[in-house]
């Protein structure tokens, strides 16, 4: 996969650090995405090599050549963006490349994931490759990854190989696994379910969209009559969804849904 070159100057990129060798030195970095890697139970943070931010544990696992698809594994809050993840790969036969229909960067035409990782690094976009590799191999830091296709919209974990790292790697035996071919099956499993209720809550956006626009057009339109208007908000009282039952401090009586975004061409959006 072609990657961007290293900042040649100080303090540049972390990912510019990726084609450093690991170091032997750990420190208290951030907590793990998998489960069981923090320093105690109750403890937020995990040992992590200093050179890469990579988990100290899951760098023991890939060297012992330790890959998994079970998201069971990961703390729940890394569960759902897992999910999304490989929602947007389109996940074929271990042996075919499985492409990112992800979001492309219009500019570098390279795909791009966002997550935000503090502590691990301060960009909010990363290679869809490196982000398969922490949901397989291991929360591995900003270590680099190669793929043996030479496909950089191939998300497909037997094909990726991560760098610098000593990950053992027996591909034979990798296709040839029972256990992760149960836990890919659980997997697709696991994004169809998901798929379907993140189409659920669209529609209920959507639907309740409509009803805000509808309670509008009823209140300022001048031409409809009061009792309309008065069944109208008694009906929202009823059910408990009116705005000064549910936003009792907002002063607006109408409001969009929260991921609305106004659009270029409102003349008001800067007043």
């Amino acid at each position: 996969m072609p990657e961007a070159q290293p900042h040649k100057g100080r303090g540049g990129h972390a990912y510019g650090r990726r084609v450093q060798q690991l170091s032997n030195t750990a420190e208290e970095g951030e907590l793990c995405i998998y489960t069981g890697h923090s320093l105690g139970r109750f403890s937020t943070h995990s040992m992590r090599y200093d050179s890469h931010q990579a988990c100290v544990r899951c760098v023991a696992g890939a060297r012992e050549g330790r890959m998994s698809f079970d998201i069971s594994k990961l703390l729940k809050k890394n569960r759902v963006k897992a999910l999304k993840f490989w929602s947007q790969v389109d996940i074929g036969d271990p042996d075919e490349c499985w492409d990112w229909n992800g979001c492309v960067n219009k500019r570098t035409k390279q795909p791009q994931f966002a997550w935000r990782r503090h502590g691990i690094s301060s960009s909010t976009q990363h290679h869809p490759q490196r982000v398969a590799m922490w949901f397989t191999w291991g929360d591995l830091g900003f270590s680099g990854v190669k793929s043996t296709c030479g496909n950089k919209y191939c998300c497909n974990p037997f094909h990726l190989i991560p760098q610098n790292v000593g990950v053992f790697v027996d591909h034979d035996s990798y296709l040839e696994s029972f256990e992760l071919a149960c836990e890919l099956h659980t997997l697709k499993q696991q994004i169809a379910e998901y798929m379907v209720q993140e189409a659920v809550k669209e529609q209920e956006k959507l639907v309740k969209a409509e009803g805000i626009q509808e309670r509008e057009h009823l209140t300022l339109n001048p031409n409809s009559m009061f009792d309309e208007r008065f069944e109208a908000v008694m009906v929202d009282m009823l059910a408990g969804r009116h705005i000064s039952q549910t936003k009792p401090q907002s002063p607006g009586l109408f409001e969009l849904p929260e991921d609305h975004e106004t659009g270029d061409d409102d003349p008001t959006s800067d007043f």
